[in-house]
């Protein structure tokens, strides 16, 4: 069915939300309380609309359409009742944006700026809240930047059902906060920073760490376990300095995670940052290694489809039994986005057919004199003196012969999910410091 946006004709499902069908088709319309994954809540009044017919304004969270309707976004009158909204939300707060953390990335800001609301009515003091209130699980609070739009509340009720969030008092006392002695405390806390639309939720890893309009931005996958979780990597290199990750954020898929990603995947990229010291080996050196007869190979299941089939062809020509084993923790997992199985790519590594037995690697492993590992942590902190290891690794690793390839975050590449789903992932714009897994391979060959 068809309906009219601003004189524009719009293709959508009958039945469908109104907003649902704005934001989809890219048309701008603010809203603080709404979100695709939490439903509406109708209590900030910001998605105003007119509808032909109607006598006053509609929320368009709260408006579901049918054939021929008619709508407008953006004439005088609703932009006047937008102004009136935002000075209310502008009432008592303290329009820090220039040391606010969530500056060039805030909608109140963008609000602000779009309609234009430069001069308060307010006659009264502005009631203060209490600032950077350390709610527990990296989360940071700043009640008086708080516009009550309750995403965070709705978060801890209906997702994860722990409940630690609520709002407390009425007018404007009226506040996000936890019950004494109850911090936020479950293993996808940190969404609440990213659905808060302003700056009164924050990360106490991110906070003040960088400008977010410095940072460049890549589409990836999360390599913690074998969800395969969407994510945007949030990196910078300075003039000074090389390129540095500063945060993961989740990006939206119906399919795999919707809008949201567990604390332990989003503070993985810290380990994308450690630097590898190589341990001094030449490539005339490893290829005199591997003239060896008795020769084993140990690939992470974390490795993208690509380097996979390169180890595959290298290990081929070298005649090196290849192998690959999960990476399973049966604390881990839950119902929710988390597996047991923290490998990227392990149905991937299935599907090429390489060989996952433990019984068959270690007695391989027993008998090799040259043991290769490609990143696979079951090798990396362990010494075997009557065997020589050589490393290709993305991590920190110690070893006589270690050779540092380039992390998930300078690559392109594939995975395979644990439903099946095969994902396409993008590195960073910036060159990594060590090379990429296929070219030393390519070199070595």
């Amino acid at each position: 069915m068809k309906i009219i946006v601003d004189n524009n004709p719009i293709e959508c499902q009958e039945g469908a939300l109104l907003i649902d069908v704005l934001l989809d088709n890219n048309i701008k319309i603010p809203h603080f309380c709404y979100h695709q994954d939490l439903g509406a809540d109708g209590n900030c009044r910001m998605c105003m609309v007119e509808i032909k017919g109607q006598k006053r304004p509609q929320v368009a969270c709260d408006t579901f359409v049918c054939e021929g309707l008619e709508v407008s976004t953006n004439s005088a009158s609703i932009n006047e009742v937008k102004r009136s909204i935002l000075e209310l939300e502008l009432l008592n707060h303290p329009v820090d944006c220039p040391i606010c953390d969530q500056a060039g990335e805030c909608k109140l800001q963008d609000y602000y700026m779009d309609f234009g609301l430069y001069e308060s009515h307010l006659s009264t003091p502005k009631t203060k809240k209490s600032k950077h209130i350390d709610l527990g699980s990296n989360v940071m609070l700043d009640q008086e930047r708080c516009v009550l739009c309750a995403r965070c509340t709705r978060f801890t009720t209906d997702i994860t059902k722990t409940g630690e969030l609520g709002i407390i008092g009425r007018g404007d006392q009226a506040r996000v906060a936890i019950a004494p002695g109850h911090p936020l405390n479950n293993p996808y806390a940190m969404n609440v920073v990213e659905l808060c639309p302003v700056g009164a939720l924050t990360s106490k890893d991110f906070r003040f760490q960088q400008r977010v309009w410095f940072l460049d931005s890549a589409k990836s996958i999360c390599h913690g376990c074998s969800r395969g979780c969407n994510i945007i990597i949030d990196y910078n290199e300075t003039k000074y300095t090389s390129e540095k990750i500063h945060r993961f954020r989740a990006r939206r898929n119906n399919a795999i995670n919707h809008s949201f990603l567990c604390d332990y995947g989003r503070l993985s990229y810290k380990e994308l940052n450690e630097k590898i010291i190589a341990a001094p080996c030449n490539m005339e050196t490893l290829k005199e290694l591997l003239q060896a007869e008795k020769k084993v190979a140990l690939a992470s299941p974390s490795l993208s489809l690509e380097q996979l089939q390169s180890i595959q062809e290298f290990c081929k020509n070298y005649k090196i039994e290849l192998f690959s084993l999960p990476y399973i923790d049966e604390s881990f997992g839950d119902d929710w986005l988390k597996t047991n199985d923290k490998s990227a790519n392990f149905a991937g590594v299935k599907e090429l057919g390489i060989s996952t037995c433990q019984d068959d690697f270690n007695s391989s492993f027993e008998n090799a004199e040259i043991v290769l590992n490609f990143d696979h942590a079951l090798l990396k902190q362990q010494v075997f003196k009557d065997k020589t290891l050589v490393h290709f690794t993305a991590t920190p690793c110690e070893g006589e012969f270690v050779f540092a390839i380039a992390n998930f975050a300078h690559e392109n590449g594939t995975l395979i999910n644990c439903e099946g789903v095969r994902q396409e992932f993008f590195g960073t714009k910036y060159k990594s410091d060590a090379p990429r897994l296929r070219e030393l391979l390519e070199e070595l060959r």
